[in-house]
């Protein structure tokens, strides 16, 4: 009787390893979680989103991606989840350059490694690489562009983005230094666009009143030169040339058309990847450099056709 008992339960023992083996097998290793905490404001932002997505199941990773609105509060908050969940690498777009230097400090003592994707950080913390479109020469590509369809002189207004943002530092000053080489061309006016087309569409009807000479618009973002053009070709202002940034299909099509001057070729979805890939491969073992920039070509109606928009 003793000997029953005794082997029905080595019996029952054994079913019990089968099936927690068993279980083991099913759910298989613990797959890298990478987090990416960026905003979702834009189509740009919403295309490096696919391109990480996309790249993180070619490569068998997890990847959450977090949305801080251009909110540097709320990206802070979201650092702090994204640490609760122990991710092994956090790519990280900073809502602003300098605010987030705590946000990057709060990973390094948390022992998580970080990449700095397509916006600068400030100093005094420690990140892996940076990898993304160099801002400020894809803004000097425009400004480029812009100046010599100018013909070196004129009137030329600007609108820019949220100020304090990386991107708009950056824009503005390469503005301010290519036209270092153009001093006749006149900056006369700075113009939050706020993000919308309807403001760059009203402050436009008032700048070709204001100023009847004007001559050249420096756009942050093609949505926003897209725009002022709309209002020049309607008012019959088809002299005023106008450059945009980023390179989206809009764009393209725009400048084949002869609406836009131009703008500078930005690829958020290749951002978005090459994010992920550096994150794998340090997580492999591999040595990066500092940094990966992603290429920023110039546009024009000249090589127009040669490109495609990512979004």
């Amino acid at each position: 009787m003793n000997f029953i008992k005794v082997t029905k339960a080595l019996v029952g023992v054994m079913v019990l390893l089968a099936v927690v083996t068993c279980g083991c097998k099913d759910r298989g290793p613990r797959k890298q979680q990478i987090g990416f905490l960026m905003t979702l404001d834009h189509p740009y932002w919403q295309n490096m989103r696919l391109g990480a997505r996309d790249e993180a199941q070619k490569l068998g990773v997890d990847v959450t991606i977090l949305n801080a609105k251009e909110d540097p509060v709320l990206q802070i908050e979201q650092i702090k989840e994204i640490i609760a969940k122990r991710v092994d690498v956090v790519c990280l777009v900073p809502m602003k350059k300098e605010p987030l230097v705590r946000g990057v400090q709060m990973l390094n003592r948390s022992k998580i490694p970080v990449i700095i994707v397509n916006r600068e950080i400030g100093e005094d913390c420690e990140y892996i690489c940076y990898t993304g479109t160099d801002t400020y020469a894809g803004a000097v590509t425009s400004a480029k562009i812009l100046a010599e369809a100018m013909g070196s002189k004129g009137q030329l207004v600007e609108f820019h983005q949220h100020l304090g943002t990386g991107p708009e530092v950056a824009r503005s000053n390469a503005l301010r230094d290519v036209l270092k080489d153009y001093p006749d061309i006149k900056p006369i006016a700075r113009i939050p666009h706020k993000g919308e087309r309807d403001i760059v569409k009203t402050e436009m009807q008032t700048l070709l009143q204001k100023y009847p000479n004007l001559s050249g618009v420096y756009a942050h973002g093609d949505n926003f030169a897209i725009a002022a053009a709309q209002v020049c070709q309607k008012a019959g202002r088809t002299d005023v040339k106008i450059v945009g940034m980023g390179g989206s299909k809009e764009a393209i099509e725009a400048i084949k058309q002869g609406i836009l001057t131009g703008t500078s070729y930005q690829q958020p979805e290749e951002e978005g990847r090459s994010a992920i890939r550096l994150a794998v491969k340090y997580l492999q073992g591999e040595i990066l450099d500092k940094a990966y920039p992603v290429s920023c070509p110039p546009i024009t109606r000249e090589n127009a056709d040669e490109f495609k928009g990512q979004f």
